[in-house]
């Protein structure tokens, strides 16, 4: 079968589970919110969007490792054999960060991030009546951009691999990456201090793990080809 028709066919079937666990998981982050919120559908079509929301943000996360598996599927007749061994060694790693992040996002989103909004609603007096398809919203895009932003060390180890970068070079460029990761932290996240420093600082954790591993682990390898990809 088609790769493609394959994700596609996963990504239909995790819709249809998650249409399933939708109301489970509406009660979940309801269970999970800070005491004195009160979540309201401010429209006619406000609770079907955060529906919406959550069974394609789950399609989205589930189907995501089938879609890494079936393009390394794709390139491998490409590749040599220590390639193909390799990426089949960075597919779970590339899993579990994707996952770990998704997980690290939401649970700074839910318990950190709202708690201290709406602790400040609490401070002047406020009611906290507040949306649920843009609290589902928040919560689902965090978590996909958390599970995407911890893919940096799969892509800095690839860099390097290929020979486009040094590990010097990533040493080097310690401050600037910082401040790299500072700006695309508040992009993404809430427009507040608090949710781009819990996603910044985790990430240059990461970064600063991969010189690790670069050092003590992956010394002279490289994947060099006259074309394409490969290694010597």
């Amino acid at each position: 079968m088609n790769p493609i028709k394959k994700v596609i066919i996963a990504f239909v079937i995790f819709l249809a589970i998650g249409s399933f666990v939708s109301i489970p998981l509406v009660s979940w982050f309801s269970s999970m919110l800070p005491e004195g919120i009160t979540l309201v559908a401010f429209s006619p079509t406000d609770t079907f969007i955060a529906v919406m929301t959550i069974i394609f943000a789950f399609a989205i996360i589930f189907t995501t490792p089938i879609a890494l598996f079936e393009m390394i599927r794709f390139v491998k007749p490409a590749l040599y054999q220590k390639e193909r061994k390799d990426l089949m060694k960075i597919l779970p790693i590339s899993v579990a960060l994707f996952v770990s992040g998704a997980i690290f996002g939401v649970y700074i989103m839910i318990f950190i991030g709202l708690n201290f909004f709406a602790k400040i609603a609490t401070m002047y007096g406020i009611n906290n009546l507040w949306s649920l398809s843009g609290l589902v919203e928040g919560i689902a895009s965090i978590s996909i951009a958390f599970g995407i932003a911890f893919q940096l060390p799969i892509m800095l180890v690839f860099l390097v691999k290929f020979g486009f970068v040094k590990r010097s070079d990533l040493t080097s460029f310690r401050v600037t990456v910082f401040l790299g990761l500072l700006i695309v932290s508040a992009i993404v996240t809430p427009p507040d201090a608090i949710s781009m420093l819990f996603m910044a600082l985790p990430l240059y954790a990461l970064y600063e793990g991969t010189l690790v591993y670069l050092k003590f682990f992956n010394k002279e390898q490289k994947w060099t080809r006259s074309v394409g990809f490969g290694n010597v």
